[in-house]
């Protein structure tokens, strides 16, 4: 496949890209109805010919993660010679699920992630170094490798040893990269790491951080405290870059980093409420996508259980792509407090940014009642404690109790897992067909990583 960026919808003008989404998703409609058991019964007196105007895609039904994991069989689109790849889903939202790929399905993915990194400005000049897993059935090390070599990078992958500093030190002053590509919390062990051991990383001439797997910004799309660590641990700029098995996609930043972009061509993308219905932009709500031209598991109206918003108005890079915010946390991990919704991302960015505490967890548990209650353990002198209570209530708007602990204390509570959670959710939940969170009896002791 050629590369040819300046092509892409997102460079047309939005009544162009409306109007070519329309007839992409009438072609969509259509070939779902053929190629998927699941569609044909769902869309059952359903033509592509009832979209007329961008508006009636709102009113489709909606496919929830709960239907795809328990009728996966009916989803396919091919026959088993047309499979040359099997993934797995990360997870995060429940039971991962195995997500089969064609080669164009393949190629397709290269050129999401292609279109992201040029976007961010990646050119045929940078040398991009991969610290992403390409083993263990991920699909993100390998599209994010596919996608630099496609935007003309030159490309290093380092897969497994990714997260030990002594290596990736090494590689660092072998090649030289330009780009690197991980999560942000990776990127901030490494760095530290090598600070301490010697290596002035901010002198090793990298020039951008892409961030994957875990959010760079804020609410009011600042930059988070660890992202604003990140540059200045390594002297580079950070970029967000978000993506999900099932979406076979990415929307990334542009150079501008005002929003993650939409790729037009290949996502149809909407925000909606719990109802399913339409939010205006620069509201929360739920992200659900409809890939576009994807052959092996294709989706209609699929409800990601990221909670984001869309970002009005233009961008100033020329593109016409919506863009996405942050993603604030998943559906199912939001909790009340009182009368009050609370985004555990509000809370856990407040706390980043805070000197005082040296590391904290948040446990969310369910009372008698089965309502949310919420305890946040702070390794933090006791002399704090006043000023975290506030910096918490004015990021939540509410008051969550905050316990002066230590840092042995919390590690135990997290009960020795090898990543560091910020979140552990203990209350009882079950997913619905509809696919929203309610009490139940399924779901209990969810962790929200850093």
């Amino acid at each position: 496949m050629v590369f040819r960026p300046e092509l892409s919808w997102e460079f047309l003008s939005c009544d162009e890209i409306e109007a070519k989404s329309v007839r992409a998703l009438r072609n969509h409609i259509r070939h779902v109805k053929e190629c998927s058991a699941f569609y044909r019964s769902l869309l059952d007196g359903v033509a592509s010919e009832d979209i007329v105007s961008i508006d009636d895609i709102g009113r489709l039904p909606l496919t929830t993660r709960n239907a795809l994991v328990e009728m996966s069989p009916q989803f396919l689109g091919v026959s088993a010679a047309q499979i040359v790849e099997t993934v797995i889903t990360a997870g995060t939202s429940g039971r991962a699920l195995p997500f089969v790929l064609t080669l164009s399905d393949l190629d397709r993915v290269s050129f999401s992630h292609a279109l992201s990194f040029h976007a961010l400005g990646m050119t045929a000049t940078d040398r991009t170094q991969v610290l992403l897993s390409l083993d263990r059935f991920s699909i993100g090390g390998m599209a994010s490798y596919r996608g630099s070599v496609m935007a003309g990078a030159n490309t290093m992958r380092l897969g497994i040893g990714a997260s030990m500093s002594g290596l990736v030190q090494r590689y660092l002053q072998f090649f030289r990269p330009t780009v690197l590509i991980a999560p942000p919390s990776v990127l901030r062990i490494l760095a530290i790491e090598m600070n301490n051991s010697g290596f002035d990383v901010a002198k090793c001439r990298v020039e951008k951080l892409v961030c994957t797997s875990e959010a760079i910004y804020t609410r009011k799309y600042e930059l988070t405290g660890m992202a604003k660590e990140l540059e200045t641990l390594w002297g580079a700029q950070t970029f967000s870059l978000y993506t999900s098995t099932e979406l076979s996609a990415a929307y990334g930043d542009c150079c501008n980093r005002s929003g993650c972009h939409a790729h037009p061509e290949l996502v149809y993308t909407e925000i909606v409420d719990d109802q399913g219905k339409t939010v205006p932009d620069g509201e929360v709500g739920e992200l659900v996508v409809t890939p576009l031209g994807v052959e092996g598991v294709p989706l209609l109206r699929y409800r990601t259980g990221d909670m984001t918003f869309k970002i009005p108005g233009g961008c100033t890079c020329g593109r016409n792509s919506c863009r996405i915010g942050p993603v604030l946390g998943r559906r199912s991990e939001l909790f009340t407090c009182g009368h009050t919704l609370v985004y555990p991302r509000d809370l856990t960015d407040a706390l980043d940014t805070m000197e005082e505490v040296k590391d904290y967890l948040v446990i969310l548990e369910s009372d008698n009642r089965r309502a949310d209650t919420a305890t946040i353990h702070v390794a933090a002198p006791p002399s704090a404690l006043a000023l975290i209570s506030r910096v918490i209530r004015d990021a939540t708007g509410v008051h969550i109790p905050a316990l002066v602990s230590n840092i042995p204390t919390i590690q135990s509570l997290r009960g020795g897992a090898d990543k560091k959670m910020l979140v552990i959710d203990k209350r009882v939940k079950t997913i619905t067909n509809s696919g929203a969170v309610s009490d139940g009896k399924a779901g209990a002791g969810e962790a929200i990583r850093a």
